[in-house]
């Protein structure tokens, strides 16, 4: 069975269990649910990378006239750019003093493993840094989902490897 198969075999289960008709990815592998008639959730099926991501709106945000907002805008935009953060997401530590970049592997993975996912999050972790400090410079934040990234993505063109 197919990645793909599977997702529709958990969706059409899932509708069945709460009484619902038929549910499935639509044309662009791509599902929606309204639960409570407030939370929306999306689902999308990745083919390329075997993937189901679920999306949902947390609460509209208010800009205010402030350096930090501008940072925090422009750290959610880049973490829409979820192939090239390679798993990785942006976070706030908890006092809120510092922007963290996060990602989490198994503990069991062999070294070829622990290599590659270092490599990645080094690269990433570059790709962010120069993306905030691009964004600082500019005066402005990418804040939309639009945007493209300024420097070239981990794992694209020019990316050279890990220095260490």
């Amino acid at each position: 069975m197919s990645f793909k198969q599977n997702v529709e075999e958990n969706l059409q289960h899932f509708a069945k269990s709460i009484g619902l008709g038929e549910l499935g990815l639509n044309e662009h592998d791509a599902c929606g649910l309204c639960f409570d008639d407030t939370l929306i959730v999306n689902m999308e099926y990745l083919e390329d990378d075997e993937a189901l991501v679920f999306v949902a709106s947390v609460k509209p945000m208010e800009a205010h006239d402030n350096s930090k907002t501008a940072l925090y805008e422009n750290m959610l935009a880049l973490n829409l750019q979820h192939h090239s953060m390679q798993g990785a997401f942006l976070a706030l530590n908890h006092d809120k003093s510092e922007s963290l970049l996060i990602r989490s592997g198994s503990a069991s993975m062999d070294y070829g493993s622990f290599e590659s996912t270092l490599e990645k999050f080094v690269n990433t972790l570059e790709w962010v840094i120069t993306e905030i400090d691009n964004a600082k410079g500019s005066g402005s934040a990418t804040g939309s989902a639009s945007s493209k990234p300024q420097t070239p993505a981990p794992g694209g063109p020019g990316d050279v490897g890990m220095m260490v």
